[in-house]
């Protein structure tokens, strides 16, 4: 199979710039040109959409124990439709509507089932120490203590 992915894809290739072709003799230049700028601007869309559906049901706190069924799934189709979309050609934007319709996503996900992993019931050992902090950037220069002030050196009876 290695050795036929160049083919496949120079095969593809070859389809999208046909399919270009194609469609500039039937419709023009200016509405060809006007096509592929829609395709490309849809599946940016797509990709940004999918990407920001897929946060919000990570940070929802229903979702906070697992992933809703399928969700992963939906979001994974329509990302893979923006990538087809953001090829130049036809054939890759008419795999990408396929990707859009319910009962093709429906038929992947039973093939292509995505599982959630839940992160809610973690298990710790007895005795184990459980340290909660919170990192702080510090900026600037480090200045050397001067004798008699280091760590653990009370400065109080000094006086």
């Amino acid at each position: 199979m290695t050795r036929l992915l160049p083919l496949l894809m120079l095969a593809g290739l070859g389809a999208e710039l046909a399919s270009i072709i194609m469609v500039g003799n039937a419709l023009g230049l200016v509405p060809t040109l006007l096509l592929i700028l829609a395709g490309g601007v849809l599946g940016v869309s797509l990709i940004r959409s999918a990407g920001t559906s897929l946060a919000v049901a990570l940070r929802s706190p229903v979702q906070a124990s697992s992933l809703q069924k399928g969700m992963a799934g939906k979001a994974m189709a329509r990302a893979v439709a923006g990538l087809l979309f953001l090829i130049p050609g036809f054939f890759s934007d008419l795999a990408g509507l396929l990707l859009l319709m319910p009962p093709v996503r429906q038929w992947l996900g039973s093939r292509l089932p995505v599982k959630g992993v839940s992160t809610s019931k973690t298990a710790y050992r007895h005795g184990e120490t459980i340290i909660d902090a919170e990192a702080i950037e510090v900026t600037g220069e480090l200045q050397q203590p001067e004798p008699g002030q280091g760590r653990g050196t009370d400065n109080a009876g000094d006086r």
